[in-house]
């Protein structure tokens, strides 16, 4: 027969121990565990919740501000309408009656339509009949005749035309003839330069000098021509 061998206490004392020390262990895990998942579920929850609080708290603060806005416009649009509501004028205002009109008036009106209407068409006929005999003139006193004429004087200016004028032998003598001429041509042109100037408005000053050359070759009032009657 196989010996028979004694039990060793304090082993199983370690194995005991050993197994009592992982069962707690194994308990304290779990319980922790336990706790962090519902610590976990509760924190998650009341954040939900707050972040609801905090969402729902922003949009009655909208809503409060648009309410404020929309009553601060409609005061200010009444303010508005009373201040630009002005009395009706109308009841106060008196009819006044309108004129008729009778055929005679309507038919004076248009005759003196037509007369107005006829008097700026003569008006501008004469205008026109005006500017073409200054064109005329002006274009006569342009042409240059190629004939020679013995009583033209060549000169580039009247003053030079005075000064080549020859004096008739018969003439009383005189110191200063030339004076003389000049002093009756320049009052002579004087006092025929506005006549022209009115009669022909629109030309030159030359053409005006020109003009008043050719009238004081044939005027009384030139010496030349007196001593010549």
């Amino acid at each position: 027969m196989p010996k028979k061998m004694g039990v060793n206490s304090k082993a199983e004392v370690a194995r005991a121990r050993k197994s009592a020390t992982e069962s707690e262990r194994k308990d304290r895990e779990s319980r922790e565990k336990e706790e962090q998942y519902w610590r976990e579920a509760e924190g998650a929850k009341s954040r939900a919740a707050k972040k609801r609080e905090d969402e729902a708290e922003k949009r009655a603060e909208v809503a409060a501000r648009k309410a404020e806005a929309k009553r601060l416009a409609e005061l200010e649009e009444k303010e508005l309408e009373k201040s630009m509501k002005k009395p009706d004028k109308k009841a106060n205002r008196v009819s006044v009656p309108v004129p008729k009109v009778t055929e005679a008036e309507l038919q004076r009106r248009r005759e003196e339509e037509q007369a107005e209407l006829a008097k700026k068409a003569e008006e501008a006929k004469k205008r026109h009949a005006r500017t073409a005999a200054e064109e005329e003139y002006e274009r006569m006193v342009l042409v240059t005749n190629t004939n020679r004429d013995e009583s033209v004087i060549e000169a580039r200016s009247v003053e030079e035309a005075l000064e080549k004028m020859v004096v008739a032998d018969n003439l009383p003598v005189d110191r200063h003839p030339e004076r003389r001429l000049k002093a009756s041509f320049k009052a002579f042109e004087e006092a025929e330069l506005p006549r022209l100037k009115e009669e022909k408005p629109g030309l030159t000053h030359n053409q005006y000098k020109d003009m008043i050359w050719k009238l004081w070759k044939k005027s009384p009032d030139n010496p030349l021509n007196q001593v010549a009657e």
